[in-house]
């Protein structure tokens, strides 16, 4: 296709401008791109910055490229169609959000291509329907689960690894994307600086991740979940501190909080239930035959262990086996009144979360998971 309209949208930048490039390069030759190509800038904060982005926009596409050749008009960064910054508020900024549709319901004149790139962009919205109707649309990331994400995640280093040479067991490769992260252009960069520190080895070892690779947002809130089943106190009050800052992140840990939580009281259960066996930080699924009414319990809670790769049915139990199941049950409900309490009250955020976690993680009992495993050993 040489002409006609594209949107792409998504949480991963490097992904979006990656395919727009691509996607200009497929619709202009090379040779033509200095007279053929017309970058409009869609990143404003007021509702007549948009309004004049749009109009320029509109104007760009009806007119003919220089000797009728082809041409491309790119809308760049529109975050007015994301929804979520606040110049959506404006009445102005949405009647030229509803031009800008009303001009892409008629279609466009051949020879033009209009490539438009944003953030979210909501798939109920009329713009996404219409962009979807009479273009084409590449969707990266769009509100995806968590799992879906890492899932992504996985297929993407898997082939910048093969790509520059890397050689990664799965243990290897799922470290490395905890502690990088889910975007794309972190992965991109930090791959390239595993190449060059490895060499000709080409093997990457979990030790050359902690030598040098760096941390992204993710990986924090990782390092949190990870200290929270140690119950590595100053490990965890270390980690919040480090995220003080970033917008919203009461909310978000206490929701990723609540589903480790909930996953936690999935394993202890089926330990407890001796349907797992642990010791020695080794962890397998032992119960071969359950009754029904039990196999549709697994099947209906947020976890299945019968399904979790090995590696993380041995981290998770690890630090399922550091909390009794009344321990995990309180827990819970300390990150219930947590959630509300940090929408409800003025209370400095990271204050609250610290307070929270401190009460439920404690000072650490180092016999804990020795005597867990003692109990399951037991006749």
């Amino acid at each position: 296709m040489n002409g006609g309209l594209c949107l792409i949208c998504g949480d991963d930048e490097y992904l979006v401008e990656s395919f727009a490039r691509a996607r200009i390069g497929r619709a202009l030759p090379e040779s033509a791109d200095a007279f053929g190509l017309e970058v409009v800038d869609g990143r404003k904060n007021t509702g007549e910055e948009v309004e004049k982005s749009v109009n320029q926009c509109i104007e760009a596409v009806q007119t003919e490229g220089l000797f009728g050749a082809e041409k491309v008009v790119w809308l760049r960064d529109a975050n007015f169609l994301t929804g979520g910054e606040r110049v959506a508020e404006y009445a102005v900024s949405k009647a030229a959000v509803a031009k800008l549709t009303d001009c892409l319901k008629n279609g466009l004149s051949e020879g033009q291509t209009l490539v438009i790139t944003a953030g979210r962009v909501l798939r109920s919205s009329v713009f996404f329907k219409i962009c979807r109707k009479n273009g084409e649309v590449e969707d990266f990331g769009n509100n995806l689960k968590a799992r879906e994400l890492e899932q992504r995640a996985a297929q993407r280093v898997d082939a910048l690894a093969k790509e520059a040479g890397l050689k990664m067991t799965p243990d290897v490769r799922n470290a490395f994307i905890q502690r990088v992260g889910f975007d794309t252009r972190a992965l991109v960069q930090e791959i390239e600086k595993l190449r060059l520190y490895v060499g000709d080895a080409g093997k990457v070892r979990l030790e050359d991740l902690h030598e040098i690779t760096a941390v992204g947002k993710e990986a924090e809130a990782w390092d949190l979940l990870d200290a929270f089943g140690e119950r590595d106190a100053g490990g965890m009050l270390a980690t919040l501190r480090r995220m003080s800052g970033q917008k919203g992140v009461g909310i978000r840990l206490a929701a990723m909080l609540d589903k480790n939580v909930r996953e936690l009281l999935v394993l202890r259960e089926a330990y407890d239930r001796k349907w797992i066996s642990y010791a020695n930080r080794q962890a397998s699924w032992i119960a071969r035959d359950l009754a029904p009414e039990e196999s549709e319990m697994l099947q209906a809670l947020p976890v299945n262990p019968q399904t979790m790769p090995g590696w993380m049915l041995r981290k998770k139990m690890a630090h399922a086996a550091n909390y009794t199941l009344r321990d995990l049950r309180v827990a819970r409900f300390r990150i219930l009144e947590l959630r509300e309490k940090l929408v409800s009250t003025g209370l400095s955020e990271m204050f609250l979360l610290e307070m929270a976690l401190m009460r439920i993680v404690g000072r650490k009992d180092k016999t804990a998971g020795t005597r867990a495993a003692a109990k399951a050993a037991a006749p």
